[in-house]
């Protein structure tokens, strides 16, 4: 490999890492100490690829940084793995199949299938599930910032349940209201963005958020909706 080749798969797994850090939920200190670790190591790395080339200096950046990249991604696929079977989870996996089914019967054509693919809970795997897992978590962490430390467990689940509901309809019901797109991804996804971004202000101001807290939302619903999306129109 050429020292170019080289210098792109780094920046090529720089660009991975640093979006998995964006769209880490820090739950606990594990993670997060993961995160802190990676992130560190991919800044070194970083500044070691804008410096002179040394191979050897240059390896052990990227060894060091790969090294972080595994721990972080063995700890998120445990607790994701945790969370898909969570109680709070499948509470609310069961909301959002009742939200489909009942708007799938409401469509037509290819949109009642696109959607009637989401009424069960055997659809909910992998990716789907996942998002599925980062918008509960992202909104049980935003209900305990709002509702604060005296908030009991009913409390955060409700709200929770009413924020999921609200991002799922809204992006059911915008499939169900485009069936001209339903094929073309492209313009489904144009379709998808004023909603999106009605609901994301509508729970923003549910929730109270300020910059940091409307960054986890805006990113935690965009994933989830993508999700949905590509499991909907495959």
């Amino acid at each position: 490999m050429t020292q170019r080749d080289v210098l792109v798969v780094l920046r090529e797994e720089l660009a991975r890492a640093r979006t998995v850090l964006l769209e880490t939920e820090l739950t606990d200190a594990d993670l997060a100490a993961a995160a802190q670790k990676l992130t560190a190591s991919a800044d070194a790395l970083e500044v070691r690829i804008r410096a002179q080339f040394d191979q050897l200096l240059l390896d052990k950046a990227a060894r060091t940084f790969r090294a972080a990249a595994a721990d972080l991604d063995r700890l998120l696929e445990v607790r994701v793995g945790q969370r898909r079977k969570s109680p709070e989870v499948q509470r609310v996996l069961k909301r959002v199949v009742v939200h489909a089914r009942e708007i799938s019967k409401r469509s037509t054509g290819d949109v009642a299938a696109a959607i009637d693919a989401l009424s069960s809970a055997d659809a909910w795997t992998g990716p789907t599930l996942d998002a599925l897992v980062g918008l509960v978590d992202t909104f049980e962490l935003l209900a305990r910032r709002r509702l604060g430390d005296a908030a009991h467990d009913g409390q955060i689940a409700s709200l929770v349940d009413r924020a999921v509901s609200a991002a799922a309809v809204t992006c059911l019901h915008a499939l169900k209201e485009h069936p001209t797109v339903i094929r073309d991804r492209f313009q489904l996804d144009k379709a998808l963005v004023a909603p999106t971004m009605q609901v994301e202000e509508r729970l923003a101001s549910w929730f109270r958020l300020d910059d940091d807290g409307r960054s986890r939302l805006r990113r935690a619903v965009a994933l989830f909706t993508r999700r949905l999306l590509d499991r909907a129109t495959r």
